[in-house]
């Protein structure tokens, strides 16, 4: 006969094995949730949604959670179908590791305002890491060519997060033009370069110096601005070409001239939002040089 003593050892020993796999059951959901979770910078081309590459698409695919902005939503909404996605704000890199209190006014309510933002976002990630689900945050173009969204490689730095490359607009601009960048006549470098943003030191005017091939990423800034600071260093008889919305086969468009004479070509038609500038005497040059008439 069991004595009470025996019946409490069996319960105890009972009890520990139960517990005993109740945390070998956490351990290795945790485990689990860790192999399978995953962070992905996704690029997603520009203009049409054919120009996607293959392994975007894949990592979409595979995607529990969809970060991306409306315009993207729209675009890619064939991939996208019963996946949960959620709005990320290409603006969130605004004033990304600054600290408020050394602001003052409009900027420092600004840079409050987005530092809550990127809270809520960073927040819904790490959440969504626990739980064991793949991320994939999709930006346009290239994520790592002037992307907006490519603070978040270093906010989730500790996550291993994964990039996917995509065709940069500069590669759609390329295409477009139907030159060879890298080919001039007496050039053989191309610079990528943007507007000059606040404390930079390599601006339009001084990189011009060497007068090789460059192509500026515009994103919204004056035109004519730009003409004048390339006009600093380069003749006026430089090629200048303006691309507009590349990638987009429908609407895509090449204006040609020279510095002296594209402001005019252009007149007062508005420039898009996606449109790149290349200045260089690859815009002329022919492999094949045509022999001078007499």
């Amino acid at each position: 006969m069991m004595t009470r003593f025996n019946r409490l050892s069996v319960c105890l020993a009972v009890l520990a094995s139960a517990l005993a796999a109740c945390v070998a059951t956490g351990a290795g959901s945790a485990r689990a949730a860790e192999q399978t979770a995953k962070f992905y910078l996704v690029g997603t081309g520009p203009g049409d949604p054919d120009l996607v590459t293959l392994r975007a698409v894949r990592v979409i695919q595979e995607a529990d959670l969809v970060f991306c902005s409306e315009s993207l939503k729209g675009r890619f909404a064939s991939h996208l179908g019963g996946k949960e996605v959620r709005h990320v704000a290409w603006y969130l890199f605004q004033y990304y590791g600054q600290d408020p209190a050394k602001l003052e006014g409009q900027q420092r309510r600004r840079c409050e305002e987005l530092a809550e933002q990127r809270s809520r976002f960073v927040a819904q990630v790490r959440q969504a890491m626990q739980q064991g689900k793949r991320i994939a945050v999709l930006d346009s173009g290239d994520p790592l060519i002037y992307g907006p969204l490519a603070w978040c490689l270093e906010e989730f730095e500790d996550l291993d997060p994964v990039v996917v490359p995509g065709l940069s607009c500069f590669n759609a601009a390329n295409a477009a033009l139907r030159r060879g960048v890298t080919t001039g006549e007496h050039t053989k470098s191309v610079i990528l370069t943007a507007t000059d943003f606040r404390g930079t030191t390599d601006t339009i005017d001084k990189l011009s110096v060497h007068r090789s091939t460059m192509a500026i990423f515009t994103m919204k800034a004056e035109f004519k601005e730009f003409i004048k600071r390339l006009s600093v260093n380069y003749p006026p008889e430089t090629p200048v070409a303006v691309v507009k919305h590349a990638g987009y086969a429908e609407k895509e468009e090449v204006v040609q001239g020279t510095l002296a004479t594209i402001v005019d070509q252009l007149g007062a038609e508005g420039l898009p939002f996606e449109y790149m500038i290349y200045v260089g005497d690859f815009l002329t040059h022919r492999y094949k040089q045509v022999p001078p008439r007499d």
